[in-house]
């Protein structure tokens, strides 16, 4: 038991890699298509999109070496703090840099470099925008060091505006540094003169009292001495930082300074193929794998021989590989045609209403034979009236009852293959265009067996066109009246088996009167196209051909895609037919 329960996780887990393998098989031209596409763009992106060059200076930011007004002397630390980095990246960003920046390459006059204008922005404030877009400061790790790159389609250009940045920067600082150090030198000067005049007045008080008085006044003369001294050295302290403030005017000091100026680049940045192909492929996968799951979410249509039975809750026949219509010939190699006058009762019976006789052994074959063994197990008649119909029309019906009558007749049968569908008349068109007499003639009494019927020389078939529906007779009621069934009825001690091609059930409401007559029907439905919902209301608006339905068949079915919609043990029995050939 405990066994039982460790396997399950694994078991689960290994059920969902088969489903997902099997959707990815499933959807593989899809996804496929849409990673060619994403692929195919970004290589055309690549090919024409106009190259930009990426410039970059890189600025260290120094510790400040001159304090004016500081009284304490500074320490030997020269480091950097995080905080202070921080902000002069932000101060790199800022509108005043990117102003003189503007001002100093004169990029306002630039209608290159500016593109196209900005309604209600200036020339300067349109330069400003660009040369912010395209610029990018960044910090260097925890360093105190900056990268200034700058992207444009001329790396000459490039190169000349991220210099411009670092100078504009330093500029900036040194103008900065020197009105500091201007205010500092003014308020310096003003403390220098009270300072001055206050050591001069305490002097002046400790000379006044000296001479004033005795020696037993020498505690007040201390005290004034003492002041007198400390006025003194706060003066000389203020002088020496006057002095450096005047210094620092004079050397032009800057809290950073370019270590690495920037040169042209010699190679494009953007656009990047390291770069563009690999979010190509990841975006062409991902929208191929969203669309696929879009559209299995999507389809209501039959894949599966499971999904009939489910849904339609009837047998699945089996699944009818697609064939495909015979190539185009000249009309010189075309197989010469019947002649009228000498052949007056043949049939043509080639292309895709005669695949079984020339592949005998396909899965096509294999499957028809199978609907055979159903039909063969109806209850006992004098023979079998089956009628072949769908839901819509070019579900390929026409195509599966004149095979079904082909593998018949090669089987020994007598079979006879009836056209009824009165709305499209595929196989009398196809199979006897110049018939003059039809079965509805034959059922008038109009006409007799032998101008109607049609053989097919070779093949043993025997056919009943269909040609327009007599006049004064609706095809419902013509359908269900007394002389069909009459017909039909001597019919039967005739044939095995009687094919009868029906309308589609959606189309018309002339396969519920065919009912009194046919024995069993057999249900075409097209693989991947048809809806379950159009199957289902089709045959619920038909109640006498579902109690009659011998059983569906998938037609147009893509074999080797099906087997992913089924589990893998099912494909291995289903498919132990012989392989198509084609």
């Amino acid at each position: 038991m405990l066994d039982e329960v460790e396997q399950s996780p694994a078991v689960s887990a290994a059920e969902i890699v088969t489903s997902g393998t099997a959707f990815v098989r499933r959807n593989l031209r899809l996804i496929l298509a849409f990673l060619a596409l994403t692929i195919g763009l970004s290589v055309l992106y690549l090919l024409f999109a106009t190259p930009r060059f990426t410039a970059e200076a890189i600025l260290y930011i120094e510790k400040p070496q001159i304090r004016p007004v500081q009284l304490e002397p500074a320490g030997s630390d020269n480091s950097v703090d995080s905080k202070t980095v921080d902000s002069q990246v932000e101060i790199l960003k800022a509108d005043a840099i990117a102003m003189s920046v503007v001002k100093a390459l004169q990029l306002a006059k630039n209608a290159a470099f500016i593109g196209a204008r900005t309604a209600g922005l200036t020339a300067e404030q349109d330069a400003m925008r660009v040369l912010r877009r395209n610029l990018s400061v960044a910090r260097v790790g925890l360093s105190a060091v900056i990268k200034i790159n700058f992207t444009d389609s001329d790396p000459g250009q490039a190169a000349r505006i991220a210099n411009a940045v670092a100078s504009a920067y330093i500029e900036n600082r040194i103008n900065a540094t020197n009105h500091a150090a201007e205010t500092a030198a003014n308020w310096l000067e003003g403390r220098l003169h009270d300072l001055q005049k206050r050591a001069a007045d305490a002097e002046k008080q400790v000379q006044e009292f000296q001479a004033k008085n005795e020696v037993e006044e020498q505690a007040k003369l201390s005290e004034l001495r003492a002041t007198a001294r400390i006025y003194r050295t706060l003066y000389d302290s203020f002088l020496q930082r006057y002095a450096e403030a005047g210094q620092q005017q004079s050397f032009q000091f800057a809290e950073g300074q370019v270590v690495s100026p920037a040169l042209p680049p010699a190679f494009k940045s953007k656009p990047n193929a390291l770069f563009v192909l690999p979010i190509a492929v990841f975006g062409g996968l991902c929208i191929g794998l969203g669309v696929a799951a879009w559209v299995e979410l999507s389809d209501r249509t039959f894949r599966t021989p499971e999904q009939v039975a489910d849904y339609l809750k009837t047998d699945c026949l089996g699944a009818l590989e697609w064939i495909q219509k015979p190539y185009w010939r000249p009309l010189g190699l075309r197989a010469p045609l019947w002649n009228k006058a000498a052949h007056p009762k043949l049939i043509r019976s080639d292309g895709l209403f005669s695949y079984v006789l020339k592949n005998p052994t396909s899965h096509f074959a294999e499957t028809i034979r199978a609907i055979k063994l159903s039909c063969d197990l109806l209850p006992e008649h004098p023979s079998r009236i089956v009628g072949f119909t769908s839901a819509l029309e070019g579900e390929g019906k026409s195509t599966l009852a004149a095979n079904f009558t082909q593998l018949l007749s090669r089987a020994g049968c007598r079979v006879l293959l009836v056209d009824a569908d009165f709305r499209k008349r595929t196989l009398s068109r196809s199979m006897t265009p110049r018939a003059l007499k039809g079965w509805c003639d034959l059922a008038l009494g109009r006409a007799t067996d032998g101008e109607v019927l049609r053989t097919g020389g070779a093949s043993k078939m025997h056919f009943f066109p269909l040609l327009e529906m007599p006049e004064p007779f609706e095809s419902i009621e013509f359908l269900a009246s007394e002389s069909v069934r009459t017909m039909f009825e001597g019919l039967r001690r005739q044939y095995d088996y009687i094919v009868v091609d029906l309308p589609s059930l959606a189309s018309t409401i002339d396969v519920r009167a065919s009912t009194v007559t046919i024995d069993a029907y057999v249900l075409v439905v097209e693989w991947g196209k048809t809806s379950t919902e159009t199957v289902q209301c089709a045959l619920a608006s038909a109640q006498g051909v579902q109690h009659k339905l011998l059983g569906a068949v998938l037609n147009k079915t893509d074999l080797r895609l099906m087997q992913h919609y089924r589990p893998h043990h099912q494909n291995e029995c289903y498919f132990r037919a012989p392989a198509a050939s084609f």
